[in-house]
């Protein structure tokens, strides 16, 4: 066999170099603008150690400030993060990869941090990032813009409990039991038994659980065995047992609903936090669009947000004075102006401003049908009523209601006095078939102390100021919403119960405040290195 190897003398191997440096650097490699380096910035500079729960990480668990830098630069890239999601970007983001310092948590770890460690502290975080951000950028915190929005929770479909059904099916069932002791107290007299139940009319488990032991005892007495299973006949106690039995076992499930209700009329069972509220698309049924959500109540202030409440309230009026508390438990000082759609306006709402200091530019309801002309549809409705000089109600034929009692109003946060006025003058007018169906006449009920709130509201909103202000909220707080749902997509929430959802959220405006902190800081940038150019020139 031949040898094909060529054996060359004088040769001499030499290893070809390439002229390529593939080593990275964070300072190198990411630009000077990028918005890892502003979160960086950011965590860094607020001092968060604090507030960064390390009691339930091991000796050889993550640094703590470098997983929130992460879950924040994520947040602030794509608004709602997944912890796989996180993950990934360990591995393949060269920003999270030199944040990380090369090393790659694994989404149970993001899940750990996010989960023990920011639940209990995440509100304090928020509060400290927008201290920074306020110290660092020009921040009007004198004018709060107000807005809030619903929120789907995590929830499965059909899973809804409702109060008046539960009271009802509870009363019915408890009905179902004393009939079945009535049938119980014939059985024993047919069998000689001396001992007799007694019917009550009071809803009370104890009184089943005493029935049903006292039944036992008698069966254990008279050597009646439990049976179970086909072909066996159960004996006519066992029957009446099985039957309260299962009863007791109802009403002891409706008791825990109405105790986990509380004073909601409905809750979920996926998540009991979450409450049935009215919402935009509806796939139970296409009839009323009710969906297990949550109220987010969010203060804007020059694109910031200052303030987040989140409750189980479907209605937004309810929501302002805790709100405002929070807010003011947060940062010390109340706002001097916060403008707000009809949604907020109301006696209580306008008391707590006024005892504050807060200017009222809240919107009330009715209050664009009360500034229209008066119309021949209109003129009957009460807010279109004339006053004389004695600021009395005149009726459309030119009666004066006459004032008849006053009542203190004590249901609200604040008590307020309201009168009770009737026309003496219905009974043979020709309008009354069109002002009113009454038999005695028309009555009116008028409070004088929100009527002057909501003209202070009237004036307020005519001023250039209040038309600037209520401009500046639609962009403002509807906006902030808006780019949340629609440019993020983040429409639903992924997370259950109370405390994971304000987690969320929290996560969520953070992401936002980074975002435009950040905007703001490269657009001071590029203003000064055009005036230094144009300085140089």
């Amino acid at each position: 066999m031949l040898s094909t190897q060529i054996n060359q003398t004088d040769y001499i191997a030499y290893q070809p170099n390439m002229l390529l440096d593939f080593t990275f650097s964070y300072e190198k490699d990411v630009a000077i603008d990028d918005i890892s380096r502003t979160v960086s910035e950011v965590v860094e500079g607020a001092n968060l150690l604090k507030y960064v729960n390390f009691k339930n990480r091991n000796a050889h668990g993550y640094d703590g400030i470098m997983l929130l830098k992460l879950v924040l630069l994520a947040k602030t890239l794509f608004g709602y993060t997944s912890t796989r999601q996180l993950a990934e970007l360990c591995k393949n983001d060269i920003r999270f990869i030199f944040i990380a310092q090369g090393a790659k948590p694994s989404h149970e770890s993001f899940h750990r941090f996010i989960h023990d460690d920011l639940k209990m502290s995440i509100d304090d975080i928020f509060i400290e990032l927008n201290k920074y951000i306020e110290n660092h950028d020009k921040v009007n915190t004198d004018i709060l813009y107000i807005d809030g929005t619903k929120y789907e929770a995590n929830a499965n479909k059909m899973t809804f409990v409702w109060k008046k059904a539960t009271l009802k099916f509870r009363m019915r069932c408890w009905k179902k039991c004393m009939e079945e002791i009535k049938s119980l107290n014939r059985t024993l007299e047919l069998l000689d038994i001396s001992v007799r139940f007694s019917i009550i009319k009071e809803i009370s488990i104890e009184y089943l659980i005493e029935v049903t032991d006292k039944l036992e005892e008698i069966m254990n007495m008279k050597q009646i065995a439990f049976v179970h299973g086909k072909g066996k006949r159960k004996h006519p106690l066992q029957r009446h047992y099985d039957g309260l039995k299962e009863n007791a076992i109802k009403m002891w499930k409706y008791a825990m609903h109405l105790d986990i209700c509380g004073e909601r009329n409905s809750f979920s069972k996926t998540d009991p936090d979450a409450t049935f509220m009215h919402m935009k698309y509806d796939y139970y049924n296409h009839t009323n669009v009710f969906k297990p959500g949550y109220n987010v109540q969010m203060g804007i202030s020059d694109g910031y947000i200052r303030h987040i409440y989140i409750s189980s309230d479907a209605n937004d009026l309810h929501t302002y004075i805790p709100f405002m508390k929070g807010y003011y438990e947060a940062y010390g000082t109340y706002p001097s102006k916060t403008p707000a759609d009809a949604g907020y306006g109301s006696f209580d709402n306008y008391s707590f401003c006024k005892e504050k200091g807060i200017e009222l530019y809240m919107k009330y309801s009715g209050q664009r049908k009360q500034e229209e002309k008066v119309t021949d549809k209109n003129r009957f409705k009460t807010y279109k009523f004339e006053r004389n000089e004695k600021d009395e109600i005149i009726c459309p034929a030119g009666h004066v209601f006459e004032f008849e009692r006053e009542r203190i109003e004590t249901r609200g946060v604040y008590p307020r006095r309201i009168e009770k006025l009737v026309n003496t003058h219905c009974e043979g007018c020709p309008l009354r078939n069109k002002c009113t169906k009454a038999k005695n006449g028309r009555i009116l009920h008028r409070s004088k102390e929100l009527e002057a709130f909501q003209k202070e509201v009237r004036e307020n909103m005519k001023t250039d100021d209040g038309k600037k202000l209520m401009k500046q909220r639609s962009i403002l707080s509807e906006g902030t919403f808006g780019n949340i749902k629609e440019n993020w997509g983040y429409t639903k929430l992924r997370r259950r119960g109370e405390s994971g959802v304000k987690t969320e959220i929290y996560l969520m405006a953070i992401g936002v405040n980074l975002r435009k902190y950040h905007q703001r800081k490269v657009e001071k940038r590029k203003q000064v290195n055009e005036m230094l150019t144009q300085y140089l020139h």
